[in-house]
């Protein structure tokens, strides 16, 4: 996710606050982590407070957040797999890994598809689709992509069998491996600003704030808490406390987070690991709940996120 933050004269002037699945102390960012076993966070707990923060990538063992053009790694990540050269970075670029395996990025004006984190190290591509619009975002969710153009335009990819996933038409002029627009999104009106994925949910956020979701329940052996339990197969309008706009949001595996225009946090979903920071002895969230998050005077909620277990909140300094 990049973030809507820019670089401020003060060296602590972005703050990142984070709650969830610890394991690998991955929620983690101290130069000397502790030798005790990691606990996970049930509660929004201060990690980092720098300069400005570009970009945050959550993972399910790591977490890795650009502070200006230096990324910096908490937990257990790969780090031979993810440069390919010592100054080139997967994540340099707009780039998604899915559930499967299966890593999408960028290369000039084509959106290129690798088997693997691996395949992508050795720059071995097995699929290749020009692009009439600059990417602006990629967002992964268990067995396919979904991805923003700089016009606004969405598009998605994935698994035929998981096709409800796919928020579109499935037929032979539009397969469910090619990237294609998400019609219901385009014919909006007006431009989508970002989107998110986490396990079999998909979401988009329009410029105006209206928060749109589609997907499935986890099937089979994999069906675990589901944070939204009515998806549709076409992209749906979801309202946040009474139909207030939405200024930021993020959906993790069987959560989400949402930032409300007026400076509200609302989560919902399961909080097994704590990832909805509701505390230890609240399992899990079925309706949106707004989260009592107090900031210290002079800041500002600017931004949240969500890794398959753990949610983020970007804070910056007010200016005065």
């Amino acid at each position: 996710m990049q973030l809507p933050i820019l670089p401020s004269s003060s060296n602590e002037a972005i703050s990142l606050y984070v709650t969830g699945f610890n394991a690998w102390n991955q929620l983690s960012f101290e130069s000397s982590p502790s030798d005790q076993e990691p606990d996970d966070l049930f509660t929004f707990t201060k990690v980092l407070a720098c300069k400005a923060i570009r970009h945050i990538v959550p993972k399910m063992c790591y977490t890795a957040v650009q502070q200006n053009n230096t990324w910096a790694f908490a937990g257990s990540y790969p780090s031979k797999l993810l440069y390919r050269k010592a100054n080139t970075c997967l994540f340099d670029s707009p780039n998604a890994e899915s559930g499967d395996g299966k890593v999408l990025t960028i290369r000039g004006s084509d959106i290129v598809q690798y088997t693997s984190l691996a395949a992508w190290k050795a720059d071995k591509c097995i699929e290749t689709w020009l692009c009439k619009s600059l990417v602006r975002q990629i967002a992964a969710y268990d067995t396919g992509f979904v991805i923003l153009l700089d016009n606004g335009t969405v598009l998605s990819c994935g698994d035929l069998r998981f096709r409800d996933c796919l928020g579109r038409e499935v037929d032979e002029s539009c397969p469910a491996n090619v990237p294609n627009a998400v019609e219901d999104l385009n014919d909006l009106g007006e431009s989508i600003k970002k989107v998110s994925a986490g396990g079999y949910t998909i979401g988009a956020l329009t410029e105006s704030g209206g928060m749109y979701l589609w997907g499935m329940r986890p099937p089979g052996s994999q069906r675990r808490h589901a944070a939204f339990t009515d998806l549709d197969p076409l992209p749906s309008y979801v309202e946040v406390d009474g139909d207030k706009d939405v200024q930021d949001f993020a959906i993790g595996e069987s959560h989400a987070i949402a930032l409300t225009t007026d400076g509200c946090i609302y989560v919902i979903g399961d909080n097994i690991n704590g990832q909805v920071g509701l505390g230890k002895s609240t399992k899990e969230s079925a309706l949106w709940s707004k989260i009592n998050f107090i900031l210290p005077p002079g800041e500002e909620v600017v931004a949240v996120e969500a890794g398959p277990r753990a949610s983020f909140i970007v804070t910056a300094k007010t200016q005065s």
